[in-house]
C-alpha cells in the first residue's frame, strides 16, 4: 500500500515549478547559539575532542579510522557534516571559519541532479563518501560504490544548520545549502527506490521534502510531502512500532529525524507527529532497556553489534545526552580503535535537539525497577518477545519462518546477553539459518528453523567452554538444549563458539545464570 502511494506521489515531482506557490511561512529563522550548559555536556565534549584530533586541515574534513564505521573511508564526508554543526555549536574563535570550510568541501562532493532529471544516475543528489571515492560507473551497486542515503543524512544536517545558524552563514553559502537540499530531494524522487517502511531514511526524507517545499513555496511538492509523512506515520500507528524495529543504531537516526519534525516541521501535523512518536519510541526503548546491563534487549531488526559497551551505537549517544558518563551504554573508554567510533560524532547534534522523554522515564535509564517481560506486535506477520533482567537479557522475533540470517546480516531474531563472571557481557545469537522464529516464554527460548541453524556464543572472559549437543556451559552461563535435530557440530576458538544443527526444526533452550 505504501509503495504504491509513493509511486503516485512521484508523478507530481516531475512537474514542480516555481509558479506553484504555497502559502507557507518563511523558511526559518535562526535560533540563538547553544547554551553553555549544552556545550558542557560530557558527551558533547568527548565527541568534540575526538573530532578535533582527527580533523585534517589539508583536506577540510575529518580523517576516517579503520573501525570508524561499517564502510570506513579516508575522509568521511557525512560524519564531517556532523562536525561542522558541532563547531557552530561550540562557536570558538576559529570554529565558524572551520565549519564553513568543511561545509563547502562537502558541497563540492555532491553528485549533481538536474531539474529535468532526464537519464539521471541513481546516485544523483547524493554525495561521495570520501573525496577520493571514484565516480560510480554505469553498473555501480548501491552501498558498494556509493550510498544513496547520504542525501538524507547530509541534507538533514544542512537543514538543521540553516535553521539554527543560518544568520552566521554567508548568503552564498546559504543558497548553496538550499540548492543542495533541493538536489537531494530531486535525486531521491527520481530514483524511486525509497519506501516509507525504510524507517530511518523515510523520516529524514520527510523533513527534506518539507524544507524544499517551504523554501520554494511549492504546493505540488508540499502535497508529495504530506502524503509521504502520512504514509510513514501510518505504519507506526498501526502497532505503535516502526518496521525497522528495535535497532541500537537506527533508533538513533529515527530520533534525529523526529527531532527535526518536532522542532522545525512547517505544519502542526508534522510537529505533533514528531513529538508524539518520539515519546512513544522512548517509552518502548525504556521497556527493552536494562540499566544494570547498559544494553537494549533484543531481538534486533538491525544491529552492528550485540553489546553497546563494546561499540558506539547511536542510541547510546542519545541516552548519553541525559545520563552521567558512568551510566551511558557506551564503551568505557573510546579511542580511534573503538568500533563505530564515527557514530560518537553525531552526538553533538543529539545534544542540541534534546531527548523528549515522558515524565519520570529518565530513571528507567539509570536503574531497573524490576525484571519484566515484554511482548510487541510489529505487523500482522512479525512479533517480538523479551525478558529484561538485571544481569541477563533475552529477546526473540517470530515472522512465520519468513526471515533468515547469514554471516553479513544485521538481523538478530535471537539475542541474548548476560553479565559474565569477569564483569563483561557475554552474548548468544543466531548467525546462520534460511529462516528462524524465536519466542521467549518464561525465560526460555523456543527456536524453530528451516533446514539448519547456527548459534554463535561469545565468552568475553576466556572461560573454559564446554559444548555438546544438549548442554552448553560458558563460564557462569549454563544452557540446556532440547532439540529434535539429528546432529550438531561445534567450532570453538579462544572466546567464541559456533554450534550448528542440521535437520530438525525445533529447539528449546533453558538458560541458567550462576549468580
Amino acid at each position: 500500500m505504501f509503495s504504491s502511494r509513493f509511486r503516485r506521489s512521484l508523478s507530481l515531482s516531475v512537474c514542480l515549478g516555481a509558479s506553484a506557490m504555497i502559502p507557507l511561512p518563511a523558511w526559518g529563522t535562526s535560533e540563538p547559539p547553544a547554551s553553555r550548559d549544552v556545550r558542557q555536556s560530557w558527551i558533547f565534549r568527548e565527541a568534540m575532542a575526538s573530532m578535533d584530533s582527527l580533523y585534517d586541515p589539508a583536506v577540510g574534513l575529518l580523517r576516517g579510522t579503520v573501525l570508524s564505521s561499517s564502510h570506513p573511508v579516508s575522509h568521511p564526508i557525512r560524519e564531517s557534516s556532523w562536525y561542522a554543526f558541532a563547531l557552530m555549536m561550540r562557536h570558538g574563535p576559529t570554529d565558524q571559519q572551520r565549519a564553513a570550510h568543511i561545509v563547502n568541501v562537502i558541497l563540492d562532493n555532491q553528485y549533481p541532479a538536474s531539474e529535468e532529471m532526464k537519464d539521471e544516475a541513481a546516485w544523483a543528489g547524493s554525495f561521495r563518501r570520501s573525496p577520493d571515492e571514484p565516480l560510480p560507473t554505469e553498473k555501480a551497486v548501491a552501498w558498494n560504490e556509493y550510498d544513496p542515503n547520504w542525501r538524507e543524512f547530509i541534507g538533514s544536517e544542512f537543514a538543521l544548520m540553516l535553521h539554527v545558524f543560518g544568520s552566521r552563514l554567508s548568503p552564498a553559502l546559504r543558497n548553496r545549502l538550499h540548492e543542495s537540499i533541493h538536489q537531494a530531494v530531486q535525486g531521491e524522487l527520481h530514483n524511486k527506490r525509497l519506501a516509507p517502511s525504510y524507517t530511518n531514511i523515510a523520516i529524514m526524507f520527510g523533513q527534506l521534502l518539507d524544507e524544499d517545499a517551504v523554501y520554494r513555496h511549492d504546493r505540488a511538492l508540499a502535497d508529495v510531502r504530506d502524503r509521504w509523512i502520512q504514509d510513514t506515520v501510518a505504519i507506526f500507528h498501526q502497532n505503535q512500532s516502526f518496521m525497522e524495529y528495535n535497532s541500537p543504531t537506527y533508533y538513533g537516526v529515527d530520533l534525529f529525524g523526529l527531532g527535526l519534525w518536532r522542532r522545525y516541521g512547517s505544519t502542526a501535523m508534522i510537529r505533533s507527529e514528531g513529538e508524539d512518536i518520539s515519546r512513544h519510541l522512548w517509552t518502548d526503548i525504556a521497556a527493552f532497556y536494562s540499566a544494570p546491563m547498559k544494553n537494549l534487549s533484543g531481538p534486533y531488526d538491525r544491529a552492528y553489534g550485540m553489546d553497546m559497551e563494546s561499540y558506539v551505537a547511536l542510541l547510546g549517544d542519545w541516552i548519553g545526552t541525559f545520563v552521567p558518563r558512568a551510566s551511558a551504554p557506551l564503551p568505557a573508554t573510546i579511542t580511534v580503535e573503538t568500533p563505530h567510533l564515527a557514530d560518537l560524532w553525531f552526538a553533538p547534534t543529539f545534544v542540541f535537539l534534546k531527548a523528549t522523554l515522558p515524565a519520570g522515564l529518565r530513571n528507567d535509564f539509570l536503574t531497573l525497577r524490576q525484571p519484566h517481560d515484554v511482548a510487541r506486535r510489529i505487523d500482522s506477520r512479525r512479533s517480538v518477545s523479551a525478558k529484561v533482567d538485571r544481569d541477563m537479557l533475552l529477546g526473540g522475533e517470530a515472522a512465520n519462518l519468513q526471515r533468515g540470517v547469514d554471516t553479513k546480516s544485521q538481523y538478530h531474531p535471537l539475542a541474548m546477553q548476560w553479565r559474565a563472571s569477569c564483569g563483561h557481557i557475554g552474548t548468544l545469537r543466531i548467525s546462520d539459518t534460511p529462516a528462524a522464529d524465536v519466542r521467549i516464554e518464561q525465560g526460555v527460548a523456543l527456536v524453530s528453523w528451516k533446514d539448519h541453524v547456527a548459534f554463535s556464543l561469545h565468552d568475553p572472559c576466556q572461560d573454559t567452554l564446554k559444548i555438546n549437543n544438549n548442554l552448553w556451559i560458558v563460564g557462569n552461563m549454563r544452557l540446556q538444549v532440547q532439540t529434535d535435530a539429528r546432529s550438531a557440530e561445534s567450532l570453538i576458538s579462544r572466546k567464541d563458539v559456533v554450534i550448528r544443527y542440521d535437520g530438525g526444526h525445533f529447539s528449546k533452550i533453558v538458560f541458567t545464570l550462576a549468580r
